[in-house]
């Protein structure tokens, strides 16, 4: 199933490039850009090592594949912030890929990303010997908001994003000791990448 994904992704990702390379090339050159996701590291005690790298078009649209890394902290996963669990004594981990394929909408910055990915969650109390681990492949949307130059550095952006999944496979209900992780066939984050392009 993931092999098949991965397959996928990385065709139409190929077939949308070189569509938009034929483009380009008569206009002007694309733009790469590399970035480390701050907002889950900021909740996490900084224990997460996750980032984008993609291209933008000269039409503004972008394609960008984000790695996520995160080692979810008891006290993120126990907040009324975080929704993929009820209760307390559970760390977690969320590793994946995720492509996104953005195009502005509205006004300049706005875009919508329609994505595909693949994520493994994992959960285990902290005093128990209980856990559960899922990975699943996954479609989604996300909605971001995007700026460059940002305090007249040329590059320097950020990009604020809030993607909405489901996974082809979702976790069901599960307790651990007293703690819910919560089915999860609707899966959010939000990401705030700081980056440059060039």
């Amino acid at each position: 199933m993931i092999k098949h994904g991965i397959i996928l992704v990385s065709f139409l990702l190929s077939v949308m490039l070189s569509a938009q390379e034929d483009q380009t090339k008569k206009e002007k050159k694309i733009k790469k850009f590399v970035a480390y996701e701050l907002g889950q590291a900021i909740v996490n005690d900084f224990k997460s090592y996750s980032g984008e790298i993609g291209i933008r078009f000269r039409n503004d649209h972008m394609i960008r594949l984000a790695h996520m890394n995160i080692k979810l902290t008891e006290a993120h996963l126990s907040s009324d912030f975080a929704s993929a669990v009820d209760g307390d004594h559970l760390k977690g981990e969320q590793f994946g890929f995720e492509a996104f394929y953005d195009f502005p909408v509205f006004w300049k910055g706005l875009y919508l990303s329609p994505s595909l990915g693949w994520y493994r969650n994992s959960y285990e109390h902290i005093f128990l010997k209980e856990s559960l681990e899922k990975s699943s492949a996954t479609i989604g949307a996300a909605i971001s908001y995007r700026e460059t130059d940002v305090l007249g550095v040329k590059g320097l952006y950020y990009t604020v994003s809030l993607p909405l999944r489901t996974p082809f496979d979702p976790i069901k209900e599960t307790k651990l000791g007293e703690a819910i992780v919560k089915n999860n066939t609707f899966d959010s984050n939000i990401f705030l990448f700081i980056g440059f392009e060039f």
